[in-house]
């Protein structure tokens, strides 16, 4: 609230979801009495939405994980198993009982080598039900190669359940929030950002430009991350947002992140969100080399957004 904050996005794990529904509950009642709009994030619920969380769905669940190119299976489950679908129902209830007041759909994918848990050369899904689906839809059995039919398969079957999660979402008077992937990659599933960005009753869509994580120049990265993601929004209606990365920050390079930010508002970027509080000090794996700096900057440039809005 002191950096001029209007919202809070808090995590709502597995973990979570099992053991402290009643503390989250808690933790948004505390962040609404402050004044702050709450948005609520699966966070690696399925291992199918982003965040460094395990699933116990997929440890119960075995038969319903995604299957890679390799014949074997990997950690996370299937986006179009109607077990995880109905799962992803029971956890927008628990979801809405917090209290929250938006669905925050983080970073959903299909499997990604390159992720945790990946393998080399593979992809993903391969499994009973996604081979199922496939031949159904395309008259010939899945391939072992990711072809175009297959990259087409996969981001229908993303939007497919994408739109059944918002309108669920919806129905229960909540509205949606989408952030997707900045690498516009075809087998990430998620390329499609017009067709994302149409999906009925989602109200923000954006994406994450993390230039640190991504090994991209931050100017060029997250600037035309900006005039897409705007382009793409006033096309569909949607509020645009866009995050800043605010963890993983190399020594030396902190004063990016206030670059960063005041080009995002110079691109007419309004609805700005960091990844994540106190830049991740808190968490070895990706906190920055100077935790207590980099968190300094982003309060910086903050305010700095502030600032340039007010003029």
């Amino acid at each position: 609230v002191d950096m001029g904050c209007t919202y809070v996005v808090h995590v709502f794990n597995e973990n979570d979801m099992m053991f402290y529904p009643d503390t989250i509950r808690q933790i948004v009642d505390i962040s609404h009495n402050v004044g702050l709009e709450v948005h609520i994030d699966p966070w690696g619920v399925g291992k199918v939405f982003g965040g460094e969380s395990f699933s116990n769905f997929v440890m119960q669940n075995v038969d319903a994980m995604q299957m890679v190119s390799d014949g074997k299976p990997t950690g996370s489950a299937c986006p179009n198993h109607p077990k995880f679908r109905a799962f992803m129902r029971e956890w927008i209830d628990a979801a809405v009982k917090t209290g929250a007041d938006i669905l925050f759909w983080d970073e959903p994918h299909f499997y990604l080598p390159g992720w945790l848990g990946g393998r080399p050369n593979t992809w993903g899904c391969r499994c009973v039900e996604c081979s199922r689906r496939f031949e159904a839809r395309f008259g010939r059995p899945m391939p072992m190669e990711e072809d175009d039919d297959v990259r087409a398969f996969k981001e229908d079957s993303i939007v497919e359940f994408l739109s059944e999660l918002i309108a669920y979402g919806h129905s229960l008077g909540k509205r949606n929030c989408l952030c997707v992937l900045p690498l516009r990659n075809a087998s990430h599933s998620t390329a499609n950002w017009h067709r994302l960005a149409g999906i009925p009753h989602l109200d923000i869509f954006g994406t994450d430009p993390y230039w640190f994580a991504f090994k991209k120049e931050m100017r060029e990265f997250v600037g035309s991350s900006c005039d897409l993601i705007k382009e793409v929004c006033a096309q569909h209606g949607r509020q645009p947002q866009v995050w800043l990365q605010g963890y993983k920050t190399p020594a030396g390079r902190e004063q990016e992140l206030v670059e960063a930010v005041e080009l995002m508002v110079e691109k007419g970027i309004r609805d700005i969100a960091v990844w994540g509080f106190q830049s991740c000090g808190y968490m070895s794996w990706i906190r920055p080399d100077n935790p207590e700096l980099a968190w300094a900057k982003v309060k910086e440039a903050f305010a700095r957004a502030r600032a340039m809005v007010q003029k």
